[in-house]
């Protein structure tokens, strides 16, 4: 058995993508393409309030290999959560890359109409690949990996030819390609998915969820050693410990917190239920005494009858 440290904690799976090469490898895996190069824009782990929980941001710009043998330049968004969390979140960062996504910039060397030289600058937004590895399942779907890519169709349904490579459709679309990993399974059917062994929950160590461990298997797909090497050296690393130590004490203490102020919640429910029907008594207790007054009885008899003072009786008649 080989133990690695569990990247479903973020300080583990930063240690991981730190690493160029490991990088390469599992985007290339998560993207079935072949990843020429790549370069990290930005990392970030951003905690809205109390009930947000974490979410890992990884902007990496890569040059990848299309399966025509096209080499193009992707900006990929990469986030991981691991509790449930809002969708608008991630439509939110979505958008901001949208915004803020790097540019290919083509330098134009022209004359103009006097004979002078002219420098101009053409910018070409990157195409966009979403990728969202889940510590959560999503609700009626069984499969562990999911990819949402754009195919254009005319109207009776035919593929387009080329519509990939125009400037309008690739730079206002996106492909996604989503990860549950509660849904990995023992027996994988794809390469991604033996990559994805690092993330599978169920081989935790028996009482620390630190660590997991992974069987010494032979005929990996390439690449997956040096993975499983990074996260054996992440295992080891005493500064990662300390981390995912304040993680689980992080992810304790909110729990701890939102079960408080889900009971007191429940109480303010529960109070809120009983003054309304307090409210629906008095309202019967009222209309009552209105129509024992309305058939001439007295006030005394009317507060005998409905348990209420003579005063109550006199406020509501009045």
């Amino acid at each position: 058995m080989i133990q690695i440290a569990n990247p479903i904690y973020d300080s583990v799976f930063k240690y991981m993508m730190q690493n160029n090469k490991v990088c390469k490898i599992l985007l290339s895996a998560l993207l079935d393409r072949d990843i020429i190069e790549v370069k990290v824009l930005n990392n970030e782990i951003i905690r809205a309030d109390l009930r947000k929980f974490a979410v890992l941001r990884l902007d990496f710009l890569a040059k990848i290999k299309n399966p025509d043998d096209s080499i193009e330049t992707v900006s990929i968004e990469l986030q991981k959560a691991e509790k449930s969390t809002e969708i608008v979140r991630f439509r939110n960062y979505l958008a901001k890359l949208y915004d803020t996504q790097a540019n290919d910039t083509e330098v134009i060397i022209s004359k103009n109409r006097k004979g002078e030289t002219v420098r101009t600058e053409k910018k070409t937004p990157y195409h966009i690949i979403a990728i969202y590895i889940l510590g959560h399942a999503l609700d009626g779907i069984d499969e562990p990996v999911i990819y949402n890519y754009s195919h254009p169709v005319d109207v009776l349904g035919n593929p387009i030819k080329n519509a990939q490579s125009n400037l309008f459709f690739n730079s206002l679309t996106h492909d996604t390609v989503i990860v549950q990993i509660p849904r990995l399974r023992k027996n994988v059917k794809s390469r991604v998915e033996e990559f994805l062994e690092i993330f599978d929950q169920s081989r935790t160590m028996p009482g620390n969820t630190h660590y997991l461990l992974l069987d010494n298997e032979e005929n990996k797909p390439a690449g997956y050693e040096t993975v499983v090497r990074q996260l054996a050296g992440a295992a080891a690393d005493k500064e990662t410990k300390k981390v995912m130590d304040i993680e689980d004490e992080y992810a304790a203490d909110i729990e701890d917190r939102i079960e408080l102020e889900d009971i007191v919640q429940e109480q303010k429910e529960q109070l809120s239920q009983q003054k309304e029907q307090i409210e629906q008594q008095n309202n019967q207790l009222a209309s009552l005494a209105k129509m024992l007054m309305s058939m001439g009885w007295s006030e005394k008899k009317i507060a005998e009858k409905t348990n209420m003072s003579i005063e109550q009786v006199k406020d509501i008649v009045n």
